[in-house]
């Protein structure tokens, strides 16, 4: 007597049901509302060699808008990049396997950079509440210091992942050597404090969220091709 044994998938991973497909195209799309509500909470641009009473009295005068940014600009959006992220590494994983380890440290770096960056950012309102202005400098200081080293580790993971190409439109890897760039300008800008090349930020910042929701969709597409599969 025959037993016939049921079919298995070819794929190293069975195939993802059509909720999860969509799940990343959803995050990155929910990654540029939370930037945006998190600027409109608390429109405030502090200069980067913004003196210590300025931090203070910004913070001191607006501490729960600026609380609420901090959480959503530097918490809740580093959580959604990564998921999304995470999504387009796995994506690769299988067409790149040797290719996933650099930005996935690179990506890890950006993402737990950014929640220290909430809780500075929770600490120097503390801080301007309290009435320790030099507390609150410093600590602004560290926190735009660290916003220069996401930035290249975002230049970095994105270049990375954009060159891997299996998920990466061809249209993004275009938008991602303009994001590199602006992105290393920026980050040079935060690093050293150089309020002169500041503007760059409103280069970097449009690109990162227009790259992020792409990436996103791209893994979502790329998902529910592999749902599709026979």
């Amino acid at each position: 007597m025959t037993i016939a044994l049921p079919p298995r998938h070819t794929d190293s991973e069975p195939a993802s049901s059509p909720w999860q497909a969509r799940l990343p195209g959803a995050v990155g799309v929910a990654y540029v509302v939370t930037w945006v509500v998190g600027l409109a909470v608390w429109p405030v641009n502090l200069a980067l060699n913004a003196t210590a009473a300025q931090v203070t009295a910004s913070h001191h005068a607006h501490p729960a808008e600026a609380s609420v940014q901090y959480l959503l600009i530097e918490g809740l959006a580093a959580l959604l990049f990564g998921f999304v992220l995470a999504c387009v590494i796995r994506a690769n994983r299988d067409r790149a396997s040797r290719q996933i380890a650099g930005p996935a440290v690179l990506s890890a770096v950006a993402v737990l950079t950014s929640l220290a960056q909430c809780a500075i950012g929770l600490l120097v309102t503390a801080a301007a509440t309290g009435g320790h202005v030099a507390s609150s400098g410093t600590l602004f200081e560290l926190l735009n210091r660290l916003d220069g080293v996401k930035m290249l580790a975002l230049a970095a993971a994105t270049t990375w992942l954009a060159a891997t190409r299996p998920v990466i439109p061809r249209w993004l890897r275009g938008v991602t050597v303009l994001l590199a760039l602006a992105l290393i300008a920026s980050g040079y800008a935060y690093l050293t404090l150089s309020n002169a090349l500041a503007w760059t930020a409103f280069v970097s910042g449009p690109l990162l969220l227009l790259w992020v929701a792409g990436a996103g969709i791209a893994a979502t597409v790329a998902a529910r091709r592999r749902t599709a599969r026979p």
